[in-house]
């Protein structure tokens, strides 16, 4: 038999992992937006690749416990075309939440930069290469946009399904 919700852990890594993830958006959006000569701009770099380094061990840690859990179904009710567009962003979430702090990561590192976790400073894995790390700098930037499109994508459709569906369809019941 399937579960009706999804299990515990799979829950409060979502919210968790939710919470995260938007407070990384808005700190990369305002640390960007500061002029290269504001006091304190730098301040902010070592918690933001503290929290990443933290996000990339949490969705490493998520995609285990998915594999490993049984997991409700998507209701027959919901049309087939909704329930392929659902697949496609879970899948678009999970590998855009593994590249933006990966692609942060190997931005800093291959540019010479430190990387603490939370003070705990983390061993320098590549060589220095100031042009590749201007391209993963763009590439860092970019799918952060891309993730943050998605998960407003999968509010929308969550929402959608829990006001605007009938009361079968509503998915958010189950990640409560």
């Amino acid at each position: 038999m399937t579960p009706e919700k999804y299990p515990v852990s799979m829950r409060l890594m979502h919210w968790l992992m939710a919470i995260c993830l938007l407070g990384m958006i808005a700190s990369g959006w305002y640390m960007s937006g500061l002029d290269g000569d504001a006091p304190n701009k730098y301040d902010l770099y070592p918690w933001h690749k503290s929290f990443g380094v933290l996000l990339l061990g949490l969705i490493l840690l998520r995609i285990i416990i998915r594999l490993k859990s049984t997991l409700p179904e998507i209701q027959n009710t919901i049309p087939g075309n909704e329930q392929m567009l659902a697949k496609v962003a879970h899948f678009l979430l999970y590998a855009l939440m593994l590249l933006v702090p990966l692609s942060g990561f190997i931005m800093s590192d291959i540019g010479g930069r430190d990387i603490y976790f939370f003070g705990i400073p983390l061993p320098d894995l590549l060589d220095t290469n100031k042009p590749i790390s201007g391209f993963f700098h763009t590439i860092h930037s970019y799918i952060g946009y891309v993730l943050l499109s998605v998960v407003v994508l999968h509010i929308a459709g969550a929402m959608k399904h829990r006001f605007m569906d009938s009361p079968e369809n509503d998915v958010l019941k189950k990640m409560m």
